[in-house]
């Protein structure tokens, strides 16, 4: 999460001249290239259509990748097409609207208004036989006239090269070597199903559902687990785990995802490599950037306080951030390797946290690992805790510290119950084994967990304390002193542009502080956590505005408060490391196939699984992506290289291939339901009805083509 916004940051060129040149030069590239993917699935398509269709002697009088059509705003008319040219019997052409293409075949148009006029053009009159009527005959070399049969293969011509060749893409880029995230588990969000479950980080995924593949990818997990939990979201997945002791199986019931709580999650994190940026190896400000220099950029971390990393293991970094996570307040000696094979070591100190001058409440217990620490202790959700070794003045973000700074087992007192069934209970908790491979608060829901203890809970925005000298009093009223109890429901930068200190100018900076400015609200969409995290970036002195109420009346506190150093340590030192990836490598030819095959088998299930969950609701419209959705991730997969991009174009042949092949008239598969009929009947349908009913499956696109237009400029809004 820290390191999100230092990736948007590009390097400047050698003059803002030059620097100009070469982004434009670069952005005209990647946009040409997207546009010849995309052009190039559509061009497979209607390739299909003609060649099927060339085949069987069909007269083709068109081939387009786009649509000509008419487009006229006021006194501006726009070109039809962006090319053309004519070649033998066909006009081949590039038009004006990018939404799909076509083949013009004689005899058939899908544009109902022209229907009958194209009807009337292959006709022609036929001889009578004795007292019978005029047989008419149709020009051979029309689409009506041919066999049914050969129609139905000219139809579904397109969809075949699309299946054919999505498979080809994946091939390839299996060819060149695919990139991605494993599925290993790299830390378990505290509170979520698989940190309930128990599950350690360190493990590699082998099989989610129906889903098994000893070379798991991340993506494909989450994928499996998502569609799992949308389609069946009462359902616990089956799933395998290997560890460097054996496999290991559980049944996980998904949870709610916290930011979109339509979506369905386990709690699995993927890891983080060993390896720091080569581009920025630390974040600014932190102590590893008072540490670190440009030259370890690209360094591994080989060695920590004498223990030297097991780089044959699942997950080399577990043990590492265990350590690192379990030891805030301890300054850790690191030895790296740099780029050219030479080590050196450097000492890592603490991290001093930042604060606006208050602590937040706990809230009661929220979840307990099964069979975990807590669990055996005799500690229940809802449970509140009072005490820990006697010492009452705990806060959220003070817990764990005082937890990671015992030794031996820790006493604590719990009130449990409401009003007066309340009671409180003394129980002693001793840790386990169980890795803490992710901050403490690092949950995605701002859910706080000491894994070996076994419990989560979250910060409240509420004040615990009060801390002296950090808390800015404004005029001194007591409407804007906060104290304890109060209920923090907005906090909200005050600095104009002008006024911002010079750290905070950074573009990198701009996303943090447009948050803040809309300003963190207690009942929005952003934790609690998020916002203490945020604050951590923020240099000393940023004044923030504060809004609390205070019971019994609701009365708001309006306070001004300072970023300023606190007394205590933050988990994060600020090593700025990569996540870790693989590379799937196809070894031969036959190898290059089955990979590709299995890559468009698994999208085309991914098409059908999604067709499914619309009519059972579990696909909201914030899901479903159009055509600017497709182009924005078209031009992030073809940043990222020719394999990320074969992928997206086996993914959008899969789309096209199923989603053309719908019984809608005006589509392929509407077609096809057409031809299946005349086989069925033996003669034709009525073409009055044919042509109602194409109509009304263009209306039908046409509705459907604004609603996904509409999606995805709201999205963007």
């Amino acid at each position: 999460m820290f390191l999100d916004f230092i990736s948007q940051s590009l390097p400047l060129g050698a003059t803002e001249e030059t620097g100009f040149v070469s982004a434009l030069l670069t952005q005209i590239l990647l946009w040409g290239q997207v546009a010849l993917g995309i052009g190039l699935v559509i061009f497979v398509h209607e390739l299909g259509h003609f060649l099927a269709a060339k085949t069987f002697g069909v007269k083709c009088e068109k081939f387009y990748v786009g649509f000509d059509v008419p487009i006229k705003i006021g006194p501006i008319k726009f070109p039809r097409t962006l090319g053309k040219f004519q070649y033998g019997e066909t006009e081949y052409g590039i038009g004006i609207l990018p939404f799909g293409g076509y083949v013009k075949m004689l005899g058939q148009d899908d544009d109902p208004r022209k229907a009958e006029q194209e009807a009337k053009r292959i006709r022609s009159g036929g001889e009578a036989g004795d007292g019978e009527e005029e047989v008419e005959r149709l020009d051979p070399r029309s689409y009506p006239a041919k066999p049914v049969w050969q129609r139905m293969i000219i139809i579904s011509a397109g969809v075949v090269m699309n299946l054919v060749t999505g498979v080809l893409f994946a091939a390839i880029a299996f060819g060149y070597g695919v990139s991605y995230n494993p599925a290993i588990i790299g830390g378990v969000s505290p509170g979520g199903p698989a940190w309930r479950a128990g599950i350690e980080p360190g493990g590699q995924v082998i099989s989610v559902g129906e889903l098994s593949d000893d070379q798991m990818h991340f993506r494909e997990m989450r994928v499996a687990i998502v569609s799992e939990g949308l389609e069946y979201p009462d359902k616990p997945i089956d799933v395998a785990i290997r560890y460097d002791d054996g496999i290991r199986q559980y049944k996980l019931k998904t949870d709610p995802h916290p930011v979109d709580s339509d979506l369905r999650m386990i709690g699995i994190t993927n890891p983080t490599s060993l390896k720091l940026s080569s581009e920025t190896p630390a974040l600014p400000g932190s102590v590893a950037d008072g540490v670190l220099s440009e030259a370890d950029g690209g360094a591994s971390i080989i060695a920590y306080d004498g223990n030297e990393v097991r780089p044959n293991s699942i997950v080399p970094s577990t043990p590492f951030f265990d350590y690192l996570y379990s030891h805030p307040d301890k300054t850790i000696s690191l030895t790296l390797e740099r780029a050219d094979n030479t080590t050196h070591t450097v000492e890592l100190p603490p991290q001093q946290a930042k604060s606006i001058g208050f602590r937040y409440a706990i809230s009661p217990i929220t979840a307990l690992v099964e069979e975990g620490a807590a669990a055996k202790a005799g500690i229940q959700v809802g449970d509140v805790i009072v005490a820990v070794n006697g010492n009452t003045d705990i806060d959220a973000y003070g817990l764990p510290l005082m937890l990671f700074a015992s030794e031996g087992p820790v006493s604590l007192q719990l009130r449990r119950g409401q009003g007066e069934q309340s009671r409180t209970i003394d129980v002693e908790l001793t840790a386990e084994s169980s890795p803490q491979t992710l901050s403490t608060t690092s949950g995605i829901d701002g859910q706080i967990a000491i894994n070996r203890f076994g419990f989560s809970y979250s910060p409240r925005a509420t004040v615990a304390t009060v801390m002296p000298n950090l808390l800015s009093k404004g005029s001194g009223s007591s409407d804007t002193e906060l104290e304890p109890g109060d209920e923090i429901k907005e906090v909200r930068l005050i600095l104009s542009d002008a006024e911002l200190p010079k750290p905070l100018k950074d573009d990198r900076f701009a996303p943090i502080l447009e948050q803040l400015r809309e300003g963190w609200k207690a009942d929005g969409p952003m934790p609690l956590g998020a916002l203490v995290e945020t604050i951590q970036l923020l240099p000393e002195g940023t004044p923030l505005r504060v809004f609390a109420t205070r019971s019994p009346r609701g009365r708001v506190i309006e306070s001004v408060a300072t970023v300023q150093q606190d007394d205590r340590v933050w988990p994060e030192r600020g090593l700025a490391l990569t996540a870790v990836e693989a590379t799937q490598t196809a070894d031969s030819f036959a190898s290059a196939l089955s990979l590709g095959f299995r890559e468009g088998k698994r999208r085309l299930a991914d098409v059908f699984r999604f067709l499914q969950m619309i009519p059972k609701g579990r696909v909201k419209m914030r899901h479903v992506g159009g055509p600017l959705e497709i182009v924005n991730m078209a031009k992030n997969q073809a940043e990222r290289g020719i394999s990320p991009q074969l992928l997206f174009l086996t993914m959008l042949s899969m789309n096209l291939a199923i989603l053309n092949f719908l019984p809608i008239p005006a589509l392929d598969g509407g077609h096809m339901v057409f031809l299946i009929a005349e086989a069925i009947r033996g003669k034709k349908l009525d073409e009055q009805l044919e042509m109602r009913l194409t109509m009304a499956g263009v209306l039908t696109i046409l509705l459907l083509m604004v609603v996904v237009f509409a999606n995805d400029i709201m999205r963007r809004l």
